[in-house]
C-alpha cells in the first residue's frame, strides 16, 4: 500500500505523522503551481458589504486588501474550515461556511438562505477565487441580480518540473491518490498516462465530481475536506 498526495493540504504534516506511526508509505507531489495575479486586484474604490473567498489561495493571495477587510469589517463567506482558519490568521475576523461538507453548492445555499432571511438582496459581493475554477457562486448571485465582482487573483498551472514516475507508486498493492480537483486529476494522469493502467488506484477525493468523466475506472473513497488526519487515514485502512 502507498498513499500518493497530490493537493496541499493543511493537515499533511499530521498525516504524514501517522503515516510513520503505522508504517505507512506516504508521499506527496504536488503537481499544481499557483500563480498570484496582483493585476486583478479589485478597484482600489470599490465597495463591498460580503466578501466570498473560495479558497484558501484566495485569502493568502489577497494580501493588498486585508487591511481595508479588517477596517470595513464585511460579513465573510468561505468555502470550509480551512479556509476560515486562513481568514482568522491573516485577517483575524471569523467567517460563515458549510459546516458538514465543503462545496460551492453548499456554500452558495447558505449564502442565499441569508439573504431570504434577512430580506436583504442589496449587497454589494466581491468574490475573491482563482482563474478557472467553478462559478456556482458566481451563477447564484447573478440568478438573484446581486451586484458583484469577481477577482480572479491567482491562477493555476502544471508543475511541469515534478515527475511522477513507476517507483512512485506500489507495483503490488493499492495505491491511495489523495486530489482535491478534477485539474490535479487530470495532470495525475497525464503524467502517468506510459504506465498507470498497470497499478490498482483508490482516489480519495472531497467528492464525486473529482473523479467524474475521468478515463480511469478507479475506485474511490469520499471524505469531507474539514476532517482531520485520523479520519483519512482510518478510512484508507478500513478500505484495505
Amino acid at each position: 500500500m502507498r498513499i500518493l498526495v497530490l493537493s496541499e493540504m493543511t493537515i499533511y504534516p499530521e498525516i504524514k505523522k501517522i503515516c510513520k506511526d503505522r508504517g505507512l508509505a506516504i508521499d506527496k507531489k504536488i503537481i499544481i503551481k499557483i500563480n498570484p495575479k496582483p493585476d486583478c486586484y479589485p478597484p482600489a474604490n470599490i465597495r463591498y458589504d460580503v466578501i466570498i473567498f473560495q479558497s484558501k489561495n484566495a485569502v493568502i493571495h489577497c494580501e493588498k486588501i486585508w487591511e481595508d477587510i479588517r477596517r470595513r469589517k464585511p460579513v465573510i463567506y468561505c468555502l470550509g474550515k480551512y479556509t476560515n482558519d486562513a481568514v482568522k490568521e491573516k485577517i483575524g475576523l471569523n467567517t460563515i461556511y458549510p459546516n458538514d461538507k465543503s462545496s460551492s453548492e453548499n456554500l452558495a445555499k447558505i449564502i442565499y438562505t441569508k439573504m431570504i432571511e434577512a430580506n436583504d438582496w442589496n449587497k454589494k459581493y466581491l468574490i475573491f477565487a482563482g482563474l478557472g475554477g467553478r462559478n456556482i457562486i458566481e451563477k447564484m448571485l447573478k440568478k438573484n441580480n446581486q451586484i458583484f465582482y469577481n477577482s480572479y487573483i491567482y491562477e493555476r498551472s502544471v508543475d511541469r518540473e515534478i515527475k511522477i514516475e513507476e517507483n512512485d507508486l506500489d507495483e503490488n498493492g493499492i495505491n491511495y491518490i489523495i486530489v482535491s480537483s478534477k485539474f490535479a486529476l487530470k495532470i495525475f494522469l497525464d503524467k502517468t498516462s506510459a504506465f498507470i493502467k498497470k497499478y490498482k488506484l483508490v482516489y480519495v477525493v472531497p467528492n464525486k465530481r473529482i473523479i467524474n468523466d475521468t478515463k480511469n475506472t478507479a475506485n474511490s473513497i469520499v471524505i469531507n475536506n474539514s476532517y482531520g488526519a485520523s479520519h483519512y487515514i482510518d478510512a484508507i485502512l478500513n478500505n484495505e
